[in-house]
């Protein structure tokens, strides 16, 4: 049990590392992309196993809105995984694998379930953060606790401009089906950005979570079988 408390964080925390890489293509080149994101589909995949007790309690216990939320959220982020990793398989350039497939439908499914897994991933950490030891510990500091949350709330208003400029709704919908690579983008700025829309979607959840929490406990009920 142990072990397994000091590997998930370690899990985790490269997984986040990898997502803002991993939409970096104008800097990694075909070959580090395909590599990162192999990385990142058994990362996800090692993900689940440490949680497998989330799987196990599906089916019992209460639904109260807050559950909900995550469970909702945990299942379009395992949806969205596999088929992207079905369209990455199939547009596999430099990987010793390859599966037989339109390679259109492939592009276009993986350029939108790139953006939702994005965004929804971290949407996924905002809901559950108050379940991570260190951010337990750093909450329960007031003073920076606030200190904090400021500087996370400013990051993410930031992250609202970042979401227009980036056109991430557009993409996520399909209404611009080729990706736009600007070579020219300073690396620092690009990193700047798209953590700024991660500190964005992770705000919402978890904002989000906790107005549903404090909800369910007003009604008189408490949340016990989270994921």
């Amino acid at each position: 049990m142990r072990a397994k408390q000091k590997i998930r964080p370690c899990v985790d925390f490269v997984m986040v590392i990898l997502m803002p890489c991993l939409m970096a293509y104008a800097f990694m080149g075909g070959k580090l992309h395909e590599w990162l994101g192999l990385a990142m589909f058994l990362l996800f995949f090692l993900h689940h196993l440490l949680n497998a007790g989330w799987h196990r309690a599906l089916g019992k216990g209460s639904y109260m809105a807050n559950r909900i939320l995550g469970t909702v959220t945990n299942l379009l982020l395992l949806l969205a995984m596999v088929f992207l990793a079905v369209s990455s398989v199939i547009l596999s350039g430099y990987a010793p694998w390859n599966i037989k497939g339109s390679m259109a439908v492939a592009r276009l499914m993986h350029l939108a379930l790139s953006y939702w897994v994005f965004v929804l991933a971290c949407f996924h950490l905002g809901i559950y953060w108050n379940r991570i030891p260190v951010a337990r510990k750093v909450m329960a500091d007031k003073k920076i606790s606030a200190l904090l949350r400021l500087a996370l709330l400013l990051y993410a208003a930031y992250g609202v401009y970042v979401f227009i400029k980036k056109q991430f709704a557009l993409y996520m919908f399909l209404q611009v089906q080729f990706a736009f690579l600007d070579y020219g983008e300073p690396v620092v700025l690009f990193f700047m950005e798209y953590f700024a829309v991660m500190c964005l979607s992770a705000v919402i959840g978890y904002y989000m979570s906790a107005l549903l929490y404090r909800l369910n406990r007003s009604r008189g009920h408490h949340d016990r079988n989270g994921g």
